[in-house]
């Protein structure tokens, strides 16, 4: 996501949520915090999973990123097909434009 001056105020790393954490992923997640890029993850495609392996898997992920991280990134889950999580991930973008002001 750029601002009007296209610099780069957060990246968003989609993530399907029907898989284990790839490596690609935790690596990119591991370069923008080296390189101080804001981002906030964004699983996509809870309705192809049920709600408790959902709950597993999330956590699961979650474990993985608090071993190197102090803390998570922001994070949103989402289903196009379901229209599930767009408006937070909208808020979410509209509360940084706020900020900005």
């Amino acid at each position: 996501y750029f601002n009007k001056r296209k610099q780069l105020i957060s990246a968003f790393v989609l993530i399907d949520s029907r898989h284990e954490p790839q490596k690609i992923d935790l690596e990119f997640m591991q370069w923008l915090g080296e390189n101080a890029i804001p981002f906030a993850i964004i699983f996509t495609k809870i309705d192809k999973v049920k709600p408790k392996a959902l709950e597993n898997k999330i956590n699961h992920y979650n474990a993985i990123l608090l071993e190197t991280w102090e803390s998570l990134p922001p994070y949103f889950l989402t289903s196009s097909s379901n229209k599930i999580g767009g408006e937070e991930v909208l808020n979410y973008i509209g509360q940084i434009n706020i900020s900005l002001e």
